[in-house]
């Protein structure tokens, strides 16, 4: 029998020296699970990283605004992403995407062997080295499926198939000895769901939770943790969420109160001019009132928790004609009056408890609390004045366009946490919906404060 004939054996040849050179132009052996995708920045001022694409799922952290994440899966609105030691998913509408982001992501071990390390973020740019398995590199940047790494005291690029990031370098030793606090430094927790950590770093485990106000005693410092001491329990907090700037002094709690500022004035961490600020407001920017210390008022401003000096503070305010508006200290009342009738049926045309369209149950809602407004949806979109969708207080008016985004087509009354009360005519009853999802997300027109 013949063999093959020499054309055929350099084909065989050809292709099997192609395949050689696609393996090696990535190499490594090994791949994870998540492949990067490119990098997210966060856009809200506080963002709920949850344990599943939903909102009913469980909170594992909470992400402040500027955070860069990994993204690592993008499915029904929510992007899969990577944060500091956590996976977990966010909602797409507060995360802006980009293929190219430098950040200190952490640190990366190469789970391939061979692995070319490469001067860009493709198989065109010409290898540097190569890396084995295990060999650890801090990934400082992400350009597409590619990390950026430092590979001999350079810049280079490492394709992210094979290399696994961790925010905590051995995270099952035990941490280091802190650097000693004098005196044990006075701290006061500036988050929510705040965790306090066995070691120094997200791979320990957890000791506690805790929120906004909580007064701890830093004892010490452990790179980006502080130790800390609180109620008898001892561990680490991660110093962005914790302020040294003193505790906060006994604050007055007080009915919610809708405010303006007067000028452009720093939100603060605490009552006094001695604590940072968390973010610079414009005129003009509206705040809830909820405690008061000394002379600073304690305000929320779009989920954001600080203090303001009560001079660049008023509690009444015009409208878009110049009209005087009274204080908003109803909100609590209104979204109160509207959760009574959570469940009554949708009636198209309806404006009382026997039945509700959307306009006539925001109508009905205010009327029972002494308020005159409109009727239709359309009209309210003009009643009092208008709310940036970030500044809304529970008690505002929500308009909503239709479905194909012509004209307006829907009416509800927010009730705070990213939520809102409306008469659904797709859901037959007055119910409660996330300004989250893609529906009403996407739709949003205005917010309108009457009250």
């Amino acid at each position: 029998m013949r063999g093959p004939s020499n054309a055929a054996l350099f084909r065989w040849s050809v292709i099997l020296v192609i395949l050689l050179c696609l393996t090696v132009a990535v190499g490594g052996t090994s791949a994870r699970a998540d492949i990067c995708e490119g990098a997210g920045t966060v856009t809200a001022s506080a963002l709920n990283l949850r344990s599943e694409p939903s909102t009913s799922s469980s909170i594992l952290t909470t992400l402040p605004r500027g955070a860069v994440v990994l993204i690592t899966g993008d499915t029904d609105g929510w992007y899969k992403i990577w944060y500091r030691g956590e996976s977990g998913y966010v909602s797409k509408s507060y995360i802006s995407f980009a293929l190219q982001a430098d950040s200190d992501f952490g640190t990366g071990t190469v789970t391939g062997s061979g692995v070319n390390v490469r001067s860009g973020p493709s198989t065109a740019y010409s290898a540097v080295g190569t890396a084995s398995e295990g060999d650890t590199m801090s990934v400082t940047g992400v350009s597409g499926g590619w990390f950026k790494v430092r590979y001999k005291d350079a810049d280079a690029y490492l394709y992210s198939d094979y290399m696994s990031v961790s925010w905590l370098t051995g995270g099952s030793t035990a941490p280091e000895a802190p650097s000693p606090s004098p005196s044990g430094t006075a701290g006061v927790i500036t988050g929510n769901y705040v965790r306090m950590r066995s070691g120094p770093g997200t791979g320990y485990s957890v000791l506690g939770t805790y929120n906004s106000g909580t007064k701890m005693t830093i004892t010490g410092s452990s790179g980006d943790w502080y130790a800390v001491s609180c109620n008898g329990l001892q561990g680490y907090v991660y110093k962005q969420y914790l302020s040294q700037s003193g505790v906060t002094a006994d604050v007055e709690e007080m009915d919610d109160v809708s405010a303006v500022t007067t000028t452009g004035v720093n939100l603060r961490e605490g009552p006094s001019t001695a604590y940072a600020s968390k973010r610079l407001l414009a005129a003009g920017s509206y705040v809830t009132i909820t405690g008061k210390s000394g002379q600073w008022y304690r305000v929320d401003y779009g989920g954001i928790t600080g203090y303001i000096y009560q001079d660049y503070l008023s509690t009444s305010y015009s409208d878009d004609d110049g009209r005087s508006l009274a204080p908003s200290t109803a909100g609590g009342k209104i979204v109160a009056e509207a959760k009574k009738y959570q469940g009554v049926r949708y009636v198209y045309g309806g404006a009382s408890p026997s039945g509700f369209d959307c306009s006539g149950f925001v109508y009905y809602v205010y009327k029972q609390c002494g308020y005159s407004i409109t009727r239709t949806a359309t009209s309210q979109s003009y009643d009092g004045v208008k709310v940036a969708r970030g500044d809304m207080v529970p008690g505002d008016i929500i308009i909503f366009l239709n479905g194909a985004k012509s004209a307006i087509g829907h009416a509800g009354i927010y009730i705070g946490n990213g939520q809102f009360i409306h008469a659904s005519s797709g859901s037959g009853r007055v119910v409660i919906s996330s300004l989250s999802s893609s529906y009403y997300d996407t739709r949003f027109y205005t917010a309108r404060r009457v009250a």
